[in-house]
């Protein structure tokens, strides 16, 4: 097969082509130069008692594919492989809730970098780590990996949501609510709004009659403590009963845009966009991990 972008009537008719339907042969035949792989990783992590254990890893794979779309709308001479996705992530703090499965920073940084070194092994340059969950540990291992991938393959790599998640800028874009969504940290406001959106069948009716729940998760007191530990009785921290359709579609698409610019910016051989200085020293000190 020498397009592989024949193979995307086996994508029920759409533009994005996955690597598990493709050969070895179609994959040696892409141009290396314009061809960027996407990987969704996020893991199982309880939701609260109204979202599903897959929130975050059902966005970061829907969030991608929205992009891959959108980016070969914008350059049809790109090439956008998708990755397998892979439902692992670092959630310690939240596995005394069933349906919550953590692994270490060190698996989380072998994963992404055993994907991108056999990817750069055979000429390819660039990789989007999408991710939809935010636990420092988590991002620990995935930067741990990207760096490596630079200083050993030269490797053109960036995960672009967490530089945005950790520097307010969403609140910045988003539309006025009257009310203060920078606390809404877990299958609260923001994450229930998003799964109306995406999957209003997997979103029990009850978020509308759970309680606001805030907790400051930056406080060096709460290390090693579990959600309840701090008195997060049902897996959320935020105010779930507000959840709007309409702002989960924005989410979503604010969420794609993310992925897409940094798409180009890789494409270009531009630095992706850093961490914030704070974020940074924050995940050096998990020194354990």
């Amino acid at each position: 097969m020498k397009n592989p972008e024949k193979n995307k009537s086996k994508n029920k008719g759409d533009a994005i082509v996955e690597l598990k339907h493709l050969t070895w042969e179609d994959i040696e035949e892409l141009p290396k130069e314009k061809t960027i792989f996407f990987l969704p990783i996020s893991p199982m992590e309880e939701h609260g008692p109204h979202l599903p254990v897959g929130t975050d890893f059902l966005t970061a794979e829907d969030t991608a594919k929205a992009a891959i779309q959108k980016i070969r709308q914008k350059d049809h001479s790109i090439h956008c492989i998708l990755l397998p996705s892979v439902p692992l992530g670092y959630c310690e703090f939240s596995t005394d809730f069933p349906g919550s499965f953590s692994v270490s920073s060190h698996t989380i940084k072998e994963v992404v970098y055993s994907f991108g070194s056999s990817l750069a092994t055979h000429g390819f340059k660039y990789l989007v780590v999408c991710t939809y969950h935010m636990a420092l540990g988590h991002l620990k291992g995935i930067y741990a990996a990207m760096q490596k991938l630079r200083k050993k393959y030269h490797m053109h790599v960036c995960e672009p949501w967490a530089p945005i998640f950790y520097s307010q800028e969403i609140s910045k874009a988003e539309p006025k609510l009257g009310f203060e969504t920078n606390k809404e940290l877990h299958a609260g406001f923001r994450e229930t709004s998003l799964m109306k959106y995406q999957y209003p069948y997997l979103v029990s009716p009850k978020y509308q009659n759970l309680l606001p729940c805030h907790k400051d998760l930056d406080s060096p007191r709460i290390v090693f403590q579990k959600l309840k530990d701090l008195g997060v009785t049902q897996g959320y921290i935020g105010n779930p009963s507000k959840a709007d359709a309409t702002y989960g579609r924005w989410f979503f698409n604010f969420t794609v845009d993310t992925y897409v610019s940094a798409t180009f910016s890789l494409l270009n051989n531009e630095k992706p966009r850093p961490l914030p200085k704070d974020t940074k020293n924050k995940i050096r000190l998990l020194f354990w991990q």
